[in-house]
């Protein structure tokens, strides 16, 4: 093998914080612990998202992405106080060298992994808005900069080098690089997927004003304005190239970019490919049927010498059940997402190798708003009362707590980094007051309890479901223990397991349902992305959240506690988006604020992830290293060299 240098960046004031997540498009996968009746399993992987989406992606995540710190001065996420334009000379690098492998052998055997879902819902399109159901996508397409979560700085990928000076964003494209038939990747292919990214809804599509390719390897944006650097860098870093400026890519760009076509975003995402278009990462499909799909080694990719075994197999393990059994049998070699309490980690062979790191997303409540479909619901004191009835301690306990974070206030800030954004132990109060608290707020509301004990107004009760992922076995932990406290507290409160989350959502006929409280990422340690995310732009605003609209003004008590105070939610946003420097923090804790007390969504727990690669056959990086901590391990290290067949040829 030969030795390969990685350079990467350590951009001023990167951050992320710790987290939880799903496995892709939008959030990730959950990762929890502990042991309730009917065993947690989830990969929540369920991706609402449209930049790393790579996605709640992803694992979707929900979600491209994505955990990390930012604060005003040291954050982990990228920040716009130090370093506002990244040059050459700004930027710390740091050369870090392979080991050097015994021989240059590729061998003929074959690594076995995972799927999330069956074969039937195969898609390649790392622009579908949904749940990203075909895992190996991560090895198929390259990612535009990686992102090591736990040391918070951007990894050069395919994308080796940028800068973001005002309105002018630099992207030099790695030389060489090609796509699996041998073609170059090139600006003009870099323009073609990121133009399919603002078509499918990318935030801040509107500010994108021209590219202008130099050369065939830079690419350079101009922004009609100036917008925060952090977003920035979130939004386009995390995408993967899918795209090149050739069918149908090249339709889609002059339909949508020069002709300003409306609709064509939702063609791109019809898409369902049955392979990848165009392999850019280091492995490409190779063929599928009904129990699977192989993958196999990308001889063009520049790392490919890093990648000592020949293919990679994705079998169809739909649950984390099967998951766990498939490890516990040793009948695959890696797991990219599967949610292993304490109790079934215990029990896994000590040839499996965990990795835990931040996903910034997890469980929580999504309110109806809407005052007809949701009549108690869409009251804001009934939303209070019941977030004052479940103890996140408790239902993160319930859920898993090794790796489950209760959130420590309401307020849709990541909870690793919540402490950096605003008060937690002053002004922003966990809400958390208990059966009492909640009564007092149903009465203040005018509820009363009937001679069952439930509240109800006029001989109306506070009568719903929650409804929730089926298959995903911590989420149904996690809900189960919510309905419990709220029946105790005194709401008529069931839990009702779907098949599918997404129909019943998207129809906007629901009362409450456990969704992603963020689209998970990196992304979402910046407050920016949580925030747009309750505020409407998640599920298409299907929860009716009034502050989703523009112009609409939401009127909460004061943060001062003397009277009350108006915010514009989506200008507020529009502020935020445009903020630098000490500009941030004062529309954060207005918005955040908004957030904790009108609670257009209820955070619940945060997750880590856990992903899982067994030596048994193969080496694996270490869980403090680099490659183990990106999204996702499984996917990142061989292309690194840290993940090569140790084993006898099949």
């Amino acid at each position: 093998m030969q030795t390969t240098r990685r350079l990467f960046l350590s951009l001023a004031g990167v951050g992320v914080s710790a987290g939880a997540g799903c496995t892709t498009l939008g959030p990730d996968d959950d990762g929890n612990t502990e042991t309730p009746t009917s065993t947690p399993t989830g990969t929540e992987t369920d991706t609402p998202t449209t930049t790393d989406t790579n996605t709640p992606t992803e694992t979707d995540t929900p979600t491209e992405t994505d955990t990390d710190t930012p604060t005003e001065t040291e954050s982990d996420t990228p920040t716009e106080t130090e370093a506002e334009e990244t040059t050459e000379e700004g930027r710390e690098t740091e050369e870090e060298t392979n080991e050097e492998a015994d021989d240059e052998t590729v061998y003929d055997v074959t690594v076995d992994s995972v799927d999330a879902r069956s074969m039937d819902m195969l898609d390649w399109n790392s622009q579908y808005a949904g749940w990203p159901y075909i895992w190996g996508r991560w090895a198929a397409y390259e990612r535009f900069v990686q992102y090591d979560l736990e040391n918070n700085v951007w990894i050069p990928r395919l994308i080796d080098n940028w800068s973001i000076d005002g309105t002018t964003i630099t992207l030099d494209i790695r030389d060489p690089h090609k796509y699996e038939d041998g073609d170059e990747v090139t600006a003009e292919d870099v323009k073609a997927n990121i133009v399919m990214n603002l078509a499918t809804g990318a935030p801040f599509s509107e500010i994108f004003e021209s590219f202008d390719e130099p050369d065939d390897k830079t690419l350079v944006i101009e922004t009609k304005k100036s917008v925060n650097k952090t977003i920035l860098e979130f939004s386009i870093f995390s995408q993967l190239q899918q795209a090149k400026m050739a069918p149908p890519y090249d339709e889609f760009y002059q339909r949508f970019w020069v002709d300003g076509e409306e609709g064509v975003g939702r063609d791109i995402q019809a898409m369902e490919p049955n392979e990848p278009h165009y392999v850019s990462g280091i492995f490409g499909q190779m063929r599928k049927d009904s129990e699977q799909y192989l993958m196999e080694r990308n001889p063009e990719h520049p790392d490919a010498d890093n990648v000592n075994f020949e293919r990679y197999r994705f079998r169809t393990y739909p649950g984390n059940q099967a998951k766990w059994d498939a490890m516990l049998a040793d009948e695959v070699d890696t797991v990219m997402s599967a949610f292993t309490p304490a109790n079934v980690k215990a029990e896994l062979p000590d040839h499996w190798q965990e990795y835990n790191f931040p996903g910034n997303w997890g469980v929580g409540l999504l309110p109806q708003h809407d005052p007809d479909t949701a009549p108690h619901i869409s009251k804001r004191p009934v939303r209070q009362a019941i977030t004052h009835a479940i103890s996140r301690e408790a239902v993160r306990s319930a859920g898993g707590p090794r790796v489950k974070t209760a959130f420590p206030t309401p307020a849709a800030i990541s909870a690793s980094v919540q402490d950096e954004w605003i008060d937690v132990d002053g002004t922003f109060g966990p809400m958390q007051g208990g059966k009492a608290k909640a009564a007092e707020r149903m009465q203040d509301a005018g509820y009363e309890k009937n001679a069952n004990g439930i509240w109800a107004m006029d001989g109306d009760t506070v009568s719903f479901d929650i409804s929730v992922p089926g298959s995903w076995s911590d989420w149904v932990t996690v809900i189960q223990a919510t309905v419990s406290q709220l029946t105790q507290a005194g709401f008529d409160a069931r839990l009702n397991r779907v098949n599918n989350i997404y129909r019943i959502v998207a129809s906007g006929e629901f009362k409450m349902a456990a969704r992603p409280w963020s689209s998970g990422y990196a992304r979402s340690s910046f407050p920016y992305f949580p925030l747009d995310w309750v505020f409407g732009r998640a599920y298409g605003n299907a929860h009716s959240y009034p502050g989703g609209e523009e112009g609409t003004e939401i009127t909460v008590p004061a943060m001062d506690g003397d009277g009350t105070m108006s915010v514009d939610v989506q200008q507020h946003l529009a502020d935020l988006s445009m903020a630098r420097g000490d500009d941030v923090k004062p529309i954060v804790e207005e918005l955040a604020w908004v957030s904790h007390q009108d609670l257009p969504m209820i955070p619940i727990v945060e997750k880590l992830e856990q992903s899982f690669i067994s030596t048994n056959n193969l080496s694996a990086p270490d869980p403090d290293s680099l490659a183990g901590n990106v999204k996702w391990p499984c996917f990142y290290a061989p292309r690194e060299g840290e993940m090569q067949w140790q084993g006898g040829q099949e």
